[in-house]
């Protein structure tokens, strides 16, 4: 009796393991990888030590370029450029020592980051259909400052990370919508650095930060199509 019993479990768990491995391989066979390329546009703003909290102070003018390259309905890896705008001014703030200090600055840079992507939902369109999906991200990146009023503003190292939200509407067109943040390594963006000093206060605990908000259009390209679950190569369909 126990060793029936036994073999019935051991039956059982065979089956849900076989299940479970049939079900992952025919859903990877769906899915081939491909890469979406496309332009960004919105808005850029400052958030530091004249801004302490406010978001979208002062936004700029944001544009960019857009890549992603898909390995799953889950996960993709992206690469971006984007240009924008950051400005401040103490004037702006009712705080009595801002407003003794007076400081204002604007910088124009170049933002480039390499990072992961993660879909909360399977993003995987078949002929004839749509899909969409929320997604966080983050990266590693760097910031090149073009321009600005501040001698001391400086490239620097950021650590990108935020959400989306995009919507695949047709084959190879996707729309969608992003806001991210840029957390920094230096002081120098605003002009105005560690108050004590920059031996007093460790790099991580600077004041600067940045962020993008915008859409972006994309175009998907090296798609092949999809495999049909079941049927030997080379039968695909799009």
């Amino acid at each position: 009796m126990k060793f029936s019993l036994a073999r019935k479990l051991k039956l059982n768990i065979y089956i849900v393991v076989v299940c479970f491995v049939s079900t992952y391989v025919a859903r990877a066979q769906e899915f081939l990888p491909n890469a979406d390329f496309g332009a960004f546009a919105g808005a850029s703003y400052y958030m530091g030590d004249i801004n302490p909290r406010g978001q979208f102070y002062r936004p700029g003018l944001a544009l960019g370029a857009v890549a992603k390259f898909n390995f799953t309905e889950f996960h993709s890896v992206r690469l971006n450029a984007f240009w924008g705008q950051l400005k401040g001014d103490d004037l702006d703030f009712n705080n009595e020592y801002q407003q003794i200090r007076a400081h204002n600055f604007e910088t124009t840079l170049l933002d480039v980051h390499a990072g992961y992507e993660f879909n909360f939902i399977p993003y995987i369109v078949k002929r004839n259909s749509t899909a969409h999906t929320a997604y966080v991200f983050a990266a590693a990146g760097y910031s090149l400052i073009l321009a600005s009023t501040e001698e001391v503003a400086t490239n620097h190292v950021t650590i990108p990370f935020g959400v989306g939200f995009k919507y695949r509407f047709s084959r190879s067109v996707t729309l969608g919508g992003e806001w991210g943040w840029r957390k920094t390594f230096n002081d120098t963006i605003d002009g105005l650095g560690n108050p004590g000093g920059e031996l007093s206060v460790k790099p991580a605990h600077n004041n600067d930060w940045y962020s993008f908000a915008g859409v972006y259009l994309t175009f998907r390209i090296f798609e092949k199509g999809y495999k049909c679950p079941g049927i030997p190569e080379p039968r695909t369909f799009k």
